[in-house]
């Protein structure tokens, strides 16, 4: 084995260890993202719920006026019964009566409205209840797979510490240059290797020239894309 081969080598076994790393680290900054949408799902019927209190509280406040217009329209029918038991004519009597009647049916009206306002009211309600039974359904089932990811996270974060402490070894044996230019191209792209495609880089589709693909087929030198910078290999 060569030089150039045994540095190549090294140098893919340090690119396997920087990925999983890096799978490790995109796990671990993913796991909120798992359960966004359920806590969405929550967010959406807590508001679906206010939503219906809202508009609760305006019935009540329908509802109250019209007991305070009711109260209005039984005081004047006691008074116009009052009124009524003091005439002295017939023609007296017949128009009290007449007004008695309006009133009474503005009082069954009103009385009316409340008891649909009511029906109503009590729909919104029982809404109100199956939409918190809904949310605190959902947010249990959040709140337990939260836990699973809380506890899995730990292993998955011990996982990744250990494989930061030995990325240093990984490193040893590789000359300073090559080293350098692998840790400056991971430290920008992430990748510091890249696949031939044929005659192409793999990453960015830049195509090499002749010269650059035999190298890298038989390994006998280093070679970067000069379209990315990548150190290209033929297989990983």
């Amino acid at each position: 084995m060569t030089d150039v081969q045994e540095v190549i080598d090294r140098l893919i076994a340090l690119h396997a260890h920087d990925e999983k790393v890096r799978v490790l680290e995109g796990d671990i900054q993913g796991r909120p993202a798992k359960l966004a949408g359920q806590k969405n799902v929550v967010a959406e019927v807590e508001k679906k719920a206010r939503l219906v209190e809202d508009r609760v509280k305006v019935l009540r406040a329908q509802i109250k006026l019209r007991e305070n217009e009711l109260k209005s329209t039984e005081q004047k029918i006691e008074r116009v019964k009052t009124q009524a038991s003091e005439v002295r004519t017939n023609k007296e009597f017949v128009a009290y009566r007449a007004e008695l009647s309006n009133f009474q049916a503005d009082a069954d009206r009103i009385s009316g409205e409340v008891l649909k306002i009511l029906d109503v009211v009590e729909q919104a309600e029982a809404k109100v209840t199956e939409l918190d039974a809904e949310r605190a359904g959902v947010q249990a089932k959040i709140d337990e797979a939260q836990h699973a990811l809380d506890e899995s996270l730990e292993d998955v974060k011990k996982q990744r510490e250990e494989l930061v402490a030995q990325r240093p070894e990984r490193r040893e044996g590789i000359p300073k240059e090559p080293l350098a230019i692998y840790e400056r191209i991971h430290g920008s792209r992430g990748d510091a290797l890249a696949l031939l495609d044929g005659e192409y880089c793999s990453a960015c589709m830049e195509r090499l020239t002749r010269n650059d693909v035999f190298a890298v087929q038989n390994r006998n030198r280093l070679v970067q894309c000069r379209g990315c910078n990548r150190i290209l290999v033929a297989d990983v």
